[in-house]
């Protein structure tokens, strides 16, 4: 008997430990410092940043940060959170700075997942806070450097990625620029279930990292009303979380009028500020409206603790506009000490609704409905009109209490597309990437057109589309209109993205070097012919390379285009204005296309010229050796005939003796 009650009281220990890791959160954060964040976050605001999340983390959760550019080093340790790991954690966060070089994301992730292959019963969370591209080459050609980033980058999405969304890893991403490479890191975030927000401000920072923070814990939350909020009996404890301007005052007002500042002394308040955000945590509050004296800010928020805990089934990071089953059932439910509460009488008089927001602007309002058999309230979601970061809140209203639930999200396009303008004036393009992970290439096709005129479309591979805007005039403004036709889970998908608009002047110049044109073709495979294509050719799977070739590259055909009627160029030099078109009529205008005929005449030339230039190198090089032969045998002829002068006085003075003698 003894026997059983011992095993009874191990499996009960086991079966808590269990629910106590499920429970756990495993945060990593990992912050770039390359030199580029001296333009984007000038004011170092990474560092509030990093000190509101190690202030926001409870107690328990298992936390590191690190930090990269082309090396990574881990900067807190990662360990359990308490005090003492909050304390060290904010002595190190004032370590960040910008003073790295490169931008190597893809060594970040795997430093940060060296237990990928552990089997771990907590939820591991990664927050990429980067403003740039990929970028570990030091090669010394670009040519080079874009082929060593674009296979890191490949490597990155095709091989790590899957492997870390296999191990159950959430990568939510943090873009501090619009510069940033949005397509990577939002495929990161997609895909393994993350969220993916763009800080267009140094000053979105933190509310955005808020936000995913939202993600990873469900906290209960009352909401404020301007600047107060109502706390009820159950609560034995609320933090207030304020964001302000830099040497803000804020006063926290009780309900029977007594004010709390940074410098009031009380064991009951707890007080931690900086100079944009003042976190304010109080035990045992008096039942009652409190008031924040500050200027009131979308982003504040009022967090609690209490038995009676508001539950949801949660939202999904993303979410896909276009996509067939657009609509998101949401359930709510509330537990008290770790059950379910059953009690219908109480459960009736609760009034559950959900609000739909986009920042300030509140989308859709709607009440949920109570669930007799399962004890919770129920609603849905089915416009998603508007793209962009957006957040949902579960709102129950008991009278004598109130408990709400946020959650923060994407809306998106399940194909996005965007315009692609290289820096070297090279040719503008037109993106087209599969958001939705479900999305087969096969069962999709697209139709592309600038200001009405059709463009052709051709799959590279990885989910991914290109329009090369060649043909396009570039005195002209565009407007690219994307439609998107297919099946996806077995459903018809018709969808028309946003449009794009190209300005008159973006266009390449067209009158560059050949081996420019060449330089901008992609990257991933082989150039086809555009007119052998449908609207979409679908190739397998395979991993993606530069071509390198040996020989000049072959440049991708175009569609024949009209001859270009004479026209005067924006900046005509002044013999052009003098002699247009007048010697024997020739025609002088620019080459706009690989077909047009004046091309044979182009590489004619080029071959006399490498002819000449050959054939002159070889009479000077024939010249030397001739000219240099001459003046060896003239030497060995020298050596040969002439008599020395030594030997002629000796045979002058013999004779001159022997006459003499006679």
């Amino acid at each position: 008997m003894k026997k059983i009650f011992l095993l009874l009281i191990c499996l009960n220990l086991l079966i808590v430990g269990k629910l106590q890791a499920a429970e756990q959160t495993d945060v990593r954060l990992v912050v770039d410092i390359s030199g580029s964040m001296n333009w984007t976050d000038p004011n170092n605001l990474r560092i509030p940043a990093t000190h509101m999340l190690i202030d926001l983390l409870s107690e328990g959760t298992q936390a590191g940060i690190w930090t990269f550019a082309r090396q990574v080093n881990m900067l807190v340790t990662h360990a359990q959170v308490d005090e003492a790991w909050r304390e060290g954690a904010r002595i190190e966060a004032e370590k960040i700075n910008s003073v790295g070089l490169y931008t190597h994301i893809d060594r970040a992730i795997e430093t940060v997942t060296w237990d990928a292959g552990w089997d771990v019963d907590r939820e591991r969370h990664i927050i990429l806070l980067s403003d740039g591209l990929v970028d570990i080459s030091q090669a010394e050609t670009e040519r080079e450097r874009s082929r060593e980033n674009q296979e890191s980058r490949d490597y990155l999405l095709r091989e790590r990625l899957p492997r870390l969304v296999e191990a159950g890893y959430t990568l939510h991403t943090l873009a501090l620029s619009d510069e940033a490479d949005h397509d990577l890191m939002a495929t990161l975030a997609q895909r393994s279930g993350g969220l993916h927000a763009i800080a267009y401000e140094a000053e979105d920072l933190m509310p955005l990292l808020l936000q995913i923070l939202n993600r990873m814990v469900d906290r209960d939350q009352v909401p404020l009303d301007g600047d107060r909020f109502s706390i009820d009996s159950l609560i034995s404890e609320f933090t207030v979380l304020v964001f302000h301007q830099e040497d803000a005052e804020v006063v926290l007002r009780s309900p029977d009028g007594e004010a709390y500042t940074a410098s009031s002394s009380s064991d009951q308040v707890r007080w931690h500020s900086n100079s944009r955000y003042t976190q304010i945590t109080v035990d045992e509050p008096a039942a009652g409206t409190w008031q924040i004296e500050t200027p009131a800010h979308p982003d504040n928020r009022v967090t609690v603790v209490s038995d009676l805990k508001l539950r949801t089934n949660g939202f999904p990071a993303t979410v896909y506009r276009g996509f067939p089953d657009k609509q998101q059932n949401l359930q709510a439910w509330f537990t008290e000490e770790g059950q379910r509460v059953d009690r219908r009488e109480f459960l009736r008089l609760l009034n559950a609704e959900i609000r739909h927001h986009q920042g300030d602007l509140l989308l859709t309002e709607q009440s949920m409905s109570f669930n007799e058999g399962s004890y919770d309230f129920r609603g849905s979601l089915t416009e998603f009109t508007e793209l962009g970061e957006q957040q949902v809140t579960i709102l129950v209203d008991g009278n004598t209490f109130q408990r709400q639930v946020r959650h923060s999200f994407n809306v998106q396009d399940v194909v996005a597309a965007y315009l692609q303008l290289p820096e070297d004036g090279g040719i503008p393009r037109v993106i087209l990437r599969a958001q939705h992970p479900e999305l087969d290439p096969a069962e999709v096709g697209f139709t592309v057109s600038a200001n009405a005129a059709a463009q052709p479309v051709r799959y590279r591979g990885d989910g991914e589309w290109v329009v090369d805007l060649r043909n396009l005039e570039p005195d002209q403004d565009y407007e690219i209109e994307v439609e998107v036709e297919g099946e996806l889970r077995g459903e018809r998908l018709s969808v028309e993205l946003p449009p794009l608009f190209l300005e008159a002047g973006s266009l390449r110049t067209l009158d560059r070097q050949v081996e420019e044109l060449t330089e901008e073709l992609p990257a991933f495979v082989q150039p086809i012919e555009p007119r052998l294509l449908p609207p979409v050719l679908p190739l397998p799977e395979q991993p993606v390379t530069e071509v390198r070739p040996t020989e000049a590259p072959t440049p991708e055909p175009l569609e024949p285009m009209p001859e270009p009627e004479p026209q005067a160029e924006p900046e005509p030099q002044p013999e052009a204005e003098a002699s247009e078109r007048s010697l024997f009529e020739l025609d002088f205008s620019p080459i706009r296309s690989w077909d047009d005929p004046r091309m044979l005449w182009v590489y004619v030339a080029l071959g006399i010229a490498n002819i000449l230039l050959f054939a002159f190198a070889f009479i000077m090089y024939r010249g030397f050796v001739k000219r240099r032969q001459r003046r060896h045998d003239a030497r060995e002829h020298d050596d040969e005939e002439g008599p020395e002068i030594d030997d002629l006085e000796f045979d002058l003075d013999d004779e001159l003796e022997t006459d003499l003698q006679r």
